[in-house]
């Protein structure tokens, strides 16, 4: 009889530990996958493209010199001029969660020329200028949205201005080819077709400011001196393969 008080006792108690065995692991939370990380497409790193589009610029001539075989002392003249500009560019970017700063350096071939009958006498004189390479470096700020890239630019900018005056009455011809500096401002966007290639459009409205172009001799042995300032704005379309995606 004890034997099976005993026994019964054992079992009863077996059971009870198994109870709160099992009560303790309900209480035990299960593991469960940590929630995805909400990364924003990267921008980081280097980059190297190419861009082609179209532009406009206004040159404006000032008459610095003691020569009035063109135009009158101090006069003011201006014209305009298009065509096409393309080049390549390569630059950096950082990137601090969706805000993307970039430098990048530029440089372009451009075909923004003109030629137009002097307003002055005689009406037989040609003047005639044209931009021929654009060079920049600029910093860039922009916001990523996803595969879309919106940002603003601007920083230094150089191009050299060619000017010539003509004559065709006396056959002479006093020309210039002169490198300009100044500033360049704009914005655009990128959109990426896969992790390393972008496509974009740009605009950009570049001041060059006034350099003193000399464009020599003139018939009558004075020299003929401008003051030749030029600005210009483009919108180019651009493609870029983005290092290190």
């Amino acid at each position: 009889m004890l034997f099976h008080v005993g026994r019964t006792f054992v079992i009863a108690a077996c059971m009870s530990a198994a109870a709160v065995e099992l009560a303790m692991a309900a209480d035990i939370p299960y593991a469960r996958n940590p929630a995805p990380v909400d990364l924003p497409p990267s921008w980081a790193g280097f980059y190297l493209g190419g861009q082609v589009g179209y532009g406009s610029d206004t040159v404006r001539w000032r008459n610095l010199g003691v020569s009035t075989f063109f135009s009158p002392l101090n006069s003011l003249t201006r014209d305009r001029g298009s065509g096409v500009i393309g080049g390549g560019q390569l630059g950096y970017n950082f990137q601090y969660n969706r805000f993307v700063f970039g430098i990048e350096g530029s440089a372009s071939a451009a075909d923004f020329d003109r030629s137009f009958t002097s307003p002055y006498f005689p009406a037989t004189d040609v003047w005639s200028s044209k931009l021929t390479w654009l060079g920049t470096v600029t910093g860039r700020v922009g916001y990523g949205f996803d595969t879309w890239l919106p940002y603003i630019k601007g920083g230094f900018a150089a191009g050299t201005v060619e000017t010539s005056l003509r004559d065709n009455a006396l056959g002479v011809i006093s020309q210039s080819s002169t490198v300009h500096s100044g500033w360049t401002v704009g914005g655009g966007v990128e959109f990426k077709l896969t992790r390393q290639f972008s496509l974009g459009l740009e605009f950009m409205h570049t001041d060059l400011g006034r350099s003193t172009d000399i464009n020599g001799p003139t018939a009558i042995g004075a020299t003929e001196t401008y003051g030749v300032g030029l600005r210009s704005n483009s919108i180019m379309a651009r493609f870029n393969y983005l290092f290190g995606q």
